[in-house]
């Protein structure tokens, strides 16, 4: 970066021309001109908006030292009150050039000196004894023998201050010294427009993975003349935090791109995507992608958003986390809607009941989910929503990036019976049959769609015939409990795993189901001598109605 050198005010482009300081924080140009608090009214500055808000000092205006009064010489386009500032000319440079050169400069020529000759560093580390212990460096060859450019089908030039791409006869070098080149990284450069995006798949045109992440493009002019089909090469495409704000972007790559497998679009702003009316129809593009993720991106209905995805043809994977006003998803028994679709992210939104969970049971294809940070399991806690979420959904094999085993679903399904037989048993105790002892299985799925409860559990009737003997089991030691304590009551061992304590004989105790974990921490801190803070207990259920707590 050249230093002290300054830029001439003409070559700044408000609202499109990037920059970067000393320090290497970048930020967009958002007014060129002198400046009211400045001492000398005449010199220009540039005022700025960093891509990291935390840089800044203000909004973009400042108090004037003639009136005294505010005046603002620009408006930030985050929600940021500090994300601006004002530099003189020669504080900034405008970026590079992607040539020849500085992809030459990332890598080493075979003849090269090597770095650790004899596979060592030129570098020594100061051990606890006070002892200098030489550095090693293995495989220095087998690096250098990837770094070659001609063997190189994928490169990454992340965060180099990249601006714009070579011309004329610098860009024809560069494609026929990477016309081969397959993959090509550019995330957090300084490119500000789609313009630059499409001159680096013109000039690389073998490019099926491209990742452009984080350089500030907005999104593609209506004037742009572009051809149909144009990029149809691209297989993945990565956008994220690149500031688009309109679904009509997205549609337009469809366009250009048509055979997308993958499309990466975190951080952009899609809530038009539902349509002025919110009549929006389904999509009828992106024939081939197989992945879209969609995180924070400002989606808040799953019916006039979301559900315009829902006949993608190969989708299978669609990440939708982080946005928070999503309340609800609802899935249509018999819609064909996400028919291909096998991995559903869903982590941060404001989901907080379980019929949305339930009607995932539609998806014919799902296997995996992710599901949390958000009201529902936040207000249960982990362990609860893991199991109610395996119960209702008897498809997924991993929740949360963790397998589920045979065990645990069996486990959470028969956590499940015993919970809404609980809930069916306490209502029917108040309805009218109070005398009633004996109760089987087909009885209590009389009670249970008598009191109106099969919409909110639509999965109990099918696990009360695989999970008979244990619904049949709790029915049995409520009717002889006769109380709401006692009916919760389990049978628990508590054995310590504690180095210091593990030979103390275990607590065997009947517990109520509603002692909080905070009282039971304390009991055993009793018991074994154990630190409350550092405690962490494991369950392991043994039998029907018997638990084990590993404490440790």
């Amino acid at each position: 970066m050249a230093k002290g050198k300054s830029i001439a005010p003409a070559s700044l482009v408000p609202n499109k021309t990037r920059i970067r300081d000393d320090d290497g924080f970048v930020a967009t140009i958002r007014y060129v001109g002198p400046v009211a608090s400045a001492k000398k009214s005449e010199e220009i500055y540039a005022g700025v908006e960093w891509d990291d808000d935390t840089r800044g000092l203000h909004d973009g205006s400042v108090i004037s030292r003639q009136t005294n009064e505010i005046v603002r010489h620009f408006s930030l386009k985050s929600k940021s009150l500090i994300g601006g500032s004002f530099l003189r000319l020669n504080k900034f440079d405008t970026g590079v050039e992607l040539d020849l050169k500085l992809i030459q400069s990332r890598y080493v020529d075979p003849d090269a000196p090597l770095v650790a000759p004899n596979n060592i560093l030129p570098y020594s580390a100061r051990t606890s004894s006070g002892r200098s212990k030489p550095i090693e460096f293995l495989g220095e060859m087998g690096i250098r023998k990837r770094q070659q450019m001609e063997d190189l089908d994928d490169i990454s030039l992340r965060s180099m201050g990249i601006a714009s791409v070579a011309t004329n006869g610098d860009r024809d070098e560069l494609t026929r010294a990477f016309e081969h080149l397959k993959e090509l990284d550019v995330a957090g450069n300084m490119f500000s427009d789609w313009d630059s995006l499409f001159d680096i798949l013109r000039t690389f045109p073998k490019l099926t993975w491209l990742s452009f992440a984080s350089n500030k493009i907005y999104d593609i002019p209506s004037t742009m003349q572009l051809g149909d089909g144009m990029f149809s090469r691209l297989r993945v495409l990565n956008v994220n935090k690149c500031s688009i704000g309109s679904f009509e972007t997205i549609e337009i790559l469809d366009r250009l791109c048509p055979n997308l497998e993958e499309l990466c679009l975190a951080h952009s702003d899609l809530s038009d995507m539902g349509g002025e009316n919110d009549d929006a129809a389904p999509l009828d593009g992106f024939r081939h992608l197989t992945l879209l993720d969609c995180s924070s991106c400002n989606l808040d209905n799953w019916n006039t958003q979301v559900r315009r995805l829902c006949h993608l043809p190969q989708l299978k994977t669609l990440i939708i986390d982080d946005n928070y006003p999503l309340t609800e998803v609802s899935i249509q028994k018999g819609n064909s809607e996400f028919e291909s679709l096998e991995n559903l992210q869903i982590a941060g939104t404001a989901i907080e009941s379980w019929t949305a969970i339930e009607s995932l049971s539609h998806l014919p294809n799902l296997q995996a989910i992710r599901f949390k940070k958000c009201p529902l399991t936040d207000e249960i806690g982990s362990g609860e929503s893991r199991a109610g979420t395996i119960a209702r959904l008897p498809t997924i094999e991993v929740l949360n990036a963790s397998q589920i085993s045979v065990k645990e679903r069996l486990e959470a399904e028969r956590r499940y019976v015993s919970s809404v037989s609980r809930e069916m048993l306490q209502l029917s105790a108040k309805s009218n049959n109070p005398d009633d002892k004996e109760k089987d299985e087909a009885s209590i799925a009389n009670s249970f769609r008598s009191l109106g409860l099969y919409e909110k559990y639509p999965r109990f009737e099918e696990l009360v015939v695989k999970h008979k003997e244990q619904m049949l089991l709790v029915a049995q030691s409520t009717a002889m409990a006769g109380g709401t304590i006692s009916h919760n009551a389990l049978n628990v061992t508590i054995r310590s795993m504690a180095a210091e304590s593990c030979t103390i004989e275990p607590l065997q105790k009947r517990l109520p189901g509603s002692l909080k974990v905070g009282r039971l921490k304390i009991m055993c801190a009793r018991a074994f001598g154990l630190d409350v803070e550092l405690q962490m207990l494991h369950f392991r259920s043994e039998v029907r109605v018997t638990c084990v707590l590993l404490l440790c």
